[in-house]
């Protein structure tokens, strides 16, 4: 792989000098790793490309077909000469995150130079375990979406890096979407820095694999720069799904928002860690996050963890999370409608979650993510019967 093109701060150190991952560590608390995630094998040559009409951009680590658009173009790592970011302030370097960089098998820069209206979409595949790099680079004063499906082109775990790069006055719209069916581990890295007046917003889907994994940190560095996440998912048998998000302000006038939704049936878990962290002379800064579960089982469980560092006076911040079933008196509600209480627990489900889905930059996905749900939620219903 072509090391020019990442920070040397990431691939300097060998990972196998630095302290092997438990589940002692706060990072990956709670979760079901194996200690195969300290050396974990990449597959370094994937199959062919299978081609698929349904997205923009099909990529495999080793290779890529993209459509012809003016708004974006798409270039191999191996074609880079310089890394897409160089430095990252608070960001730390695990054993894993290591060696995502140093065993990383292939990737690609998208560099977005237009206004796009409708989102491109990004097909991820492999055959063998990988850790493909996607880098996106938003120009100055440019507004763009982009897609990426972690679906059913996937055949084994994918450990990818996703690095975002958002100029000066530019914004990214930008959709994670974990859904395949097949039991493998999507564990993503992502990392964001904005610029001034820029914004980067993701949406974030959690409803395949054994054990879906987000861990982004978003460096606001420039005054005015903003973030937003908002995310649902649904754990069902032993899934777990774990989303840590770090969120460091470091320039005047910055703001942030988090919101994310999980049901959890059966055995399954999630992991919710989310750390506001202002700068001093971060002044005028305004952020928020919250998280919610809903528990369907006494055998699901829920961790949610917010956190606040604030190092300046001049800030508005919030934070709120909440793991329990449902409450009765919003059972007793819906079915003093005539309802019976299987049923009321579906609407409340959906309605749940409607107040993410039903949010804009939602609508190429709302549909297909609320029957996704809907079907996941009957599973864990006929298996408690």
């Amino acid at each position: 792989m072509n090391s020019k093109v990442f920070s040397k701060k990431l691939i300097s150190e060998p990972y196998d000098s630095l302290k092997e991952i438990s589940t002692k560590d706060e990072d990956w608390k709670y979760t079901n790793i194996t200690e195969s995630i300290n050396d974990f094998k990449v597959e370094e040559k994937n199959n062919d490309l299978v081609e698929n009409t349904d997205f923009d951009i099909v990529f495999n680590s080793n290779e890529f077909i993209c459509k012809d658009n003016e708004a974006f173009s798409v270039t191999d790592l191996n074609d880079v000469s310089e890394p897409l970011i160089t430095d990252y302030a608070l960001r730390p370097v695990d054993r894993f995150l290591a060696q995502q960089y140093q065993k990383c098998n292939g990737g690609i820069i998208i560099d977005f130079k237009e206004n796009n209206q409708e989102f491109v979409t990004l097909n991820l595949q492999n055959t063998g375990l990988s850790t493909p790099y996607i880098g996106i680079n938003v120009e100055k004063n440019v507004t763009a979406k982009l897609s990426i499906k972690f679906g059913d082109s996937l055949n084994a775990d994918v450990y990818s890096i996703i690095e975002v790069l958002t100029n000066s006055n530019s914004n990214l719209e930008l959709i994670i979407d974990a859904d395949t069916p097949k039991e493998i581990d999507i564990i993503n890295s992502i990392f964001a820095r904005v610029e001034k007046d820029g914004f980067f917003n993701i949406h974030t889907v959690s409803t395949g694999g054994s054990f879906s994994r987000n861990r982004i940190d978003v460096d606001l560095i420039g005054d005015g720069a903003g973030f937003n996440i908002d995310g649902v998912y649904f754990g069902e048998k032993a899934q777990v799904h774990d989303n840590r998000v770090f969120v460091n302000h470091i320039a005047k006038r910055t703001t942030s928002n988090m919101l994310t939704k999980g049901v959890l049936g059966d055995e399954s878990k999630s992991v919710f860690t989310g750390t506001i962290h202002i700068a001093e002379g971060a002044e005028k800064t305004e952020s928020h996050q919250e998280n919610r579960n809903i528990l369907l089982s006494e055998t699901a469980s829920a961790q949610s963890v917010p956190n606040l560092e604030i190092l300046c006076d001049d800030v508005i911040c919030g934070h709120g999370s909440s793991v329990g079933p449902i409450e009765e008196n919003l059972y007793h509600y819906v079915m003093s409608r005539g309802i019976d209480k299987t049923a009321a627990e579906k609407l409340l489900i959906k309605g749940f979650f409607n107040e993410v889905i039903s949010e804009d930059g939602w609508e190429s996905i709302s549909d297909k993510v609320s029957e996704e749900i809907m079907q996941k939620y009957l599973n864990v219903l006929e298996r408690s019967k």
